[in-house]
């Protein structure tokens, strides 16, 4: 495979535990996919988390993970911020591709399979930042599944169930915002222009809500799609209130709404979508406020099912 061809593969851990562990086990499986493999932990350089890294490189000489650390535990944007500037220093150019994991969810290997070309190469066009579709498994918040899965897995996907699966940044982000549902950043792989732009820009993003809409919003894209076949595998738990989530997510909005003006500014035919969208979901949060609109359910659309 050609390396230039496939992304850099990211994972971000923060006391993972068994679930880190289970994240390493699907990268085991997949490093023939990634450029590069970067596993960034923010903790102390003697933590557990660090150790198994370590375990991971000792039992798998030959891999391609690369371990950094923050050496002390950082919030998420600071932590995020600590491995863009590491990748900036050893050379990822801007139209380079990032994968971006967490800790707790897996690569789909076998989905990323189906999705490559006849050379090996990912399917990926600039100026697109791709967001799903999912794989879903199910666990108790107390209970970390290990070992062999045969079951199908749920397709979940962040666009209408009929298609189209390719929208404008605009048209994806308000599709969002019309429901309380909060997208996966982890599975996502965009261009590292658009981590590097929400890293150095200003408004400068305090918190990780509302971190995929920004990561998509970036000046260097246009479109958000989404691949043929799930990349990756997220864990649903029973205490992860996802409308909760949504809910505190609207805490990030002023940050969000600056960030799509920005946006606006580079791509003036965007203005008039952005107007639209933006009143058309005023009017309707203003409605439920006042009593006369009801809350949207999640909208998480299951295409189907797919192999483990």
């Amino acid at each position: 495979m050609n390396p230039a061809s496939q992304p850099i593969l990211v994972v971000m851990d923060y006391r993972g535990g068994n679930r880190f562990q289970r994240c390493l086990d699907s990268i085991a499986t997949s490093e023939q996919f990634f450029s590069r493999i970067v596993i960034s932990v923010t903790a102390e350089l003697d933590s557990e988390d660090i150790q198994t890294a370590e375990q991971y490189k000792r039992e798998h000489p030959n891999s391609k993970v690369e371990i950094i650390c923050t050496q002390v535990e950082l919030p998420t944007m600071q932590h995020q911020a600590f491995w863009v500037d590491y990748l900036k220093r050893t050379g990822v150019h801007n139209s380079d591709w990032i994968y971006w994991l967490a800790y707790d969810d897996q690569v789909h290997a076998s989905g990323i399979e189906l999705l490559l070309d006849a050379d090996g190469s990912w399917p990926l066009e600039p100026g697109t930042a791709y967001f799903g579709p999912w794989a879903m498994r199910h666990e108790k918040a107390d209970e970390v599944l290990t070992g062999t899965w045969q079951e199908p897995l749920e397709s979940w996907t962040s666009f209408p169930e009929s298609g189209p699966t390719r929208l404008s940044v605009i048209s994806w982000i308000a599709r969002q915002l019309k429901q309380p549902t909060y997208m996966q950043m982890s599975g996502s792989v965009c261009s590292f222009e658009s981590f590097l732009q929400v890293r150095t820009g200003r408004p400068r993003k305090k918190g990780p809500m509302r971190i995929e809409m920004a990561v998509a919003s970036a000046t260097c894209n246009t479109q958000v799609a989404e691949f043929a076949e799930p990349i990756s595998i997220i864990y649903g738990r029973p205490n992860s209130d996802r409308s909760s989530y949504g809910s505190s997510a609207r805490k990030e909005d002023k940050h969000l709404v600056l960030w799509l003006a920005r946006f606006a500014l580079a791509h003036p035919s965007s203005i008039p979508s952005l107007i639209r969208q933006s009143f058309a979901i005023a009017v309707r949060h203003l409605g439920i406020g006042a009593g006369s609109e009801t809350k949207v359910d999640e909208a998480w659309v299951v295409r189907g099912v797919v192999k483990p």
